[in-house]
């Protein structure tokens, strides 16, 4: 009987370990921009999975984590990609019902991030709760069962910053032993941690004695009327289609006549113009890595859920529009060649195109020149939208050339 009870309790006791046990590394994936290591992303799950549905479970409590590899990095830039991620890869009404939420998610980011600072967002599946942490140190937390999934989705959803970015979080823990081991190295000095630790606290200490101070007031809201008049801009922006271009899509109206006949598009990015003939030139050269502190941060007005729904669903705009002028290079094609391309553009509020660099390229010429040319093409851009009062904006532009199995 004593054995038996033994037994029990080394069987409860497992239980116990297992229904708390950290969730497995499921894969890995480095962040690149200009050639220069800026990150490593981490994905964690208590179920390993190659498939995107079966990582999205919300049943499962899941991880990720980042961790700092630049010297020096903008909190901002790295908010701001992510959020352009979350509004390619997220249907409109997800971002709809996100925007509150997406504005604490977005002023948790402050200053730099430094090499070894290490972001934990981690979902708890039992209260649907997801918690957001740096070096350790709690940032925040976002009582709602969908916004990690809005998250995650920036990563492995149809528009993730690269196919390469995606396949290697999509492992099922087979990540590569070398990025695991410049990963694991990673870590914030101790000088870091209590930097961090100090500010949080300077912001816990304003935030009290500014409610202490003032009378409770009823929590900002965005107007019923602006998010409607931002989601008519164009119904389902958000819903683009991935720039998969497995093969060319139908021609466009305007294309003529006689071009050659297109393979069948296995996504729905149709009515892609023609080509046109591939200039005899080399890839034109990506702009030279700079020093993030010698940039200036663009003045940025405090964020609202009014004014991220609207920056969300004109970057979807922005994108859908140059998808349409992508067309798959005929030398690529018959060649078999692939691979992804990811070009940042800056455009004036009247939609004209100012600067296109190109943060990373694929091995082939002529697909980093088919992205530059479809930017060229596709000019001018929709016009900025008021809401945002911005006399230039920037916007990343991931276009992958696959072709179909």
């Amino acid at each position: 009987m004593k054995s038996t009870k033994i037994v029990i309790a080394l069987l409860l006791f497992a239980t116990a370990l297992t229904a708390k046990a950290a969730p497995l590394l499921n894969g890995l994936a480095l962040e690149q921009q200009f050639n220069k290591d800026r990150y490593i992303a981490a994905v964690y799950s208590e179920r390993l999975a190659s498939d995107v549905n079966a990582l999205l479970d919300n049943n499962t409590p899941r991880s990720l984590q980042v961790r700092i590899i630049a010297d020096n990095l903008s909190a901002r830039r790295f908010r701001n990609q992510w959020m352009e991620g979350i509004a390619i890869n997220n249907p409109s009404n997800t971002l709809t019902m996100q925007a509150e939420n997406m504005v604490t998610f977005a002023n948790l980011f402050k200053g730099r991030l430094k090499t070894g600072d290490q972001l934990r967002i981690d979902f708890a599946a039992d209260t649907g709760t997801t918690s957001i942490s740096l070096n350790d140190i709690l940032l925040g937390t976002i009582e709602n069962r969908e916004f990690f999934n809005t998250l995650l989705r920036a990563w492995i959803g149809p528009v993730p910053p690269s196919t390469d970015f995606r396949d290697n979080l999509l492992k099922a823990g087979q990540a590569d032993s070398g990025l695991l081991a410049t990963f694991e190295g990673l870590q914030p000095e101790a000088g870091r941690v209590a930097e961090i630790a100090a500010q949080v606290d300077e912001q816990e200490a304003t935030e009290q004695t500014a409610s202490t101070n003032t009378k409770p007031e009823e929590p900002a809201k965005p107007e019923l009327a602006q998010v409607a008049a931002i989601s008519k801009i164009k119904p389902g922006l958000a819903d683009i289609p991935p720039p998969t271009l497995a093969s060319i899509g139908t021609p466009a109206v305007d294309s003529p006549a006689s071009a050659r006949p297109q393979p069948q598009s296995q996504t729905a990015a149709a009515n892609i113009v023609q080509p046109k003939p591939l200039k005899p030139t080399t890839t034109r050269p990506a702009a030279p890595p700079m020093d993030e502190d010698e940039l200036e941060e663009e003045d940025e007005a405090p964020l609202t859920a009014d004014m991220i729904l609207a920056r969300q669903i004109y970057h979807s705009m922005l994108l859908r529009h140059t998808f349409k002028h992508i067309s798959y290079p005929k030398r690529a094609l018959d060649r078999g060649q692939e691979g992804s391309v990811r070009l940042n553009v800056t455009i004036d509020n009247k939609g004209n195109v100012k600067d296109v660099t190109t943060v990373q390229e694929s091995r082939y010429a002529s697909l980093n020149r088919e992205a530059l040319d479809a930017v060229e093409r596709a000019g001018p851009y929709p016009a900025t939208p008021e809401q945002l009062k911005m006399n230039e904006y920037r916007f990343s532009v991931p276009i992958t050339f696959r072709l179909p199995n």
